[in-house]
């Protein structure tokens, strides 16, 4: 089983599903090339600039943008999956950039129309990275707006975008401070090159760091409108999508890209598989079945994924069109079962490197690379089954939200 449109057409628009096939057409045709890539692009830590200008030319950055800027507007959910399905096969790093960076597009149609026609009046090839959570920030209200400083951690791709969203700290009177979304423009932010890890290692995840800058207000969205489905966006953009609820939905983005990851593992091990000796000369416990018993499960949890995940999407997207809200259970639900997906592509992808036994440790095999991204997919605190699990228990059993 793979992604493919009929999710899309499922929904009635043929024109979007048509788009969205082109899309995953193009993806296709260039697993050759970021797979020759994906060695490179974990030595560099970043995507090639060739593959940030091929994901723009193929018009993978604008599956969420909004149309008055050249946008698509998909249907959330399934264009990850389809996309990450294809790329990720080849490298989990290119899969993680490319969804993610799709990703901001959405965020800023959730904006007010004067932030939007900022971002993209001039320049609709405008893209954009995040970092959500402040390390460190000072924040003060001034006049018109609000005064800024920090550090943030993790931005994806923060190389090669024009613009940020960051997470900001509102000061608040008698309580602790609610976080909002800040737009803001490259010249007014500095990267520090920080990202040497042991997984997804191309995907330039470095730093933003803000020196006493100025946000006006309306590059400023409150967090809680964007998960109430409120934000000003929503009310001039014609998709429903600008008024789904963001953090219930947001994890598709970042788990998408296990997803590519798992299948290019089952893939790479049953193409090389076809030729191990160790299949005819092994000792007799050594024979096709103990080998590939786990190669069969990984393919079976990696489609019983899949299918949930798709599932999930139609029936959130029904929702949205619907002009209502998925229920405190339905949200919940969506992060449980992203999480579960994310925790079954790593089980898919620890009993294929399992199975390559020795063959799977170079550093040329794909197999290795593939075992250290899936890993590094689940670490994302979007993505902590205890944390989404606990979350579903407590909507459906009416206790207290989880702290």
């Amino acid at each position: 089983m793979s992604s493919d449109t009929s999710a899309i057409r499922e929904s009635g628009d043929h024109d979007k599903a048509k788009i969205l096939a082109g899309l995953v057409d193009r993806a296709r045709d260039m697993v050759p090339t970021i797979r020759e890539r994906a060695a490179a692009t974990e030595q560099a830590r970043r995507l090639p600039a060739e593959t940030m200008r091929e994901f723009a030319e193929a018009g993978f950055f604008r599956m969420f943008q909004p149309e008055r800027y050249g946008g698509y507007e998909l249907d959330y959910g399934v264009p990850q999956l389809a996309l990450c399905n294809e790329i990720g096969r080849a490298c989990g790093s290119s899969a993680w950039v490319l969804s993610v960076i799709a990703c901001h597009s959405w965020m800023v149609g959730m904006f007010p129309r004067e932030a939007q026609d900022e971002v993209w009046g001039e320049a609709q090839d405008t893209i954009l990275s995040s970092a959500v959570i402040p390390e460190k920030a000072e924040v003060a209200p001034t006049k018109g707006g609000l005064i800024i400083s920090g550090r943030w951690r993790f931005s994806s791709g923060v190389d090669h975008v024009q613009w940020a969203v960051i997470g900001a700290p509102l000061p608040a009177s008698g309580g602790p401070p609610a976080l909002a979304w800040c737009l803001i423009p490259r010249r007014d932010f500095a990267i520090d090159d920080t990202w040497h890890v042991a997984g997804l290692c191309g995907t330039g995840s470095n730093d933003i760091v803000i020196d006493r800058i100025f946000v006006p207000d309306h590059r400023i969205v409150p967090l809680m409108a964007t998960i109430t489905g409120t934000a000003p966006g929503g009310a001039i953009n014609r998709s429903h999508i600008y008024r789904l609820p963001l953090f219930a939905v947001f994890p598709y983005n970042i788990c998408a890209p296990a997803l590519g990851i798992a299948r290019g593992a089952v893939e790479f091990y049953i193409e090389n598989a076809k030729h191990r000796s160790a299949v005819k000369f092994g000792p007799p416990n050594f024979g096709p079945q103990a080998m590939h018993l786990r190669m069969v499960e990984a393919g079976a949890q990696i489609d019983a994924a899949e299918a949930l995940l798709t599932q999930n999407a139609l029936e959130l997207n029904a929702i949205g069109r619907s002009g209502a809200q998925p229920t405190p259970e339905q949200q919940a639900r969506y992060g449980r079962d992203l999480s579960f997906a994310a925790q079954l592509f790593m089980k898919a992808v620890d009993g294929i490197f399992y199975s390559s036994g020795g063959h799977g440790l170079f550093d040329e095999s794909p197999i290795q690379r593939a075992f250290r991204d899936v890993h590094a997919v689940n670490a994302q605190i979007g993505l902590r089954w205890e944390n989404l699990a606990a979350t579903y228990a407590s909507v459906v059993l009416g206790l207290d939200a989880p702290h």
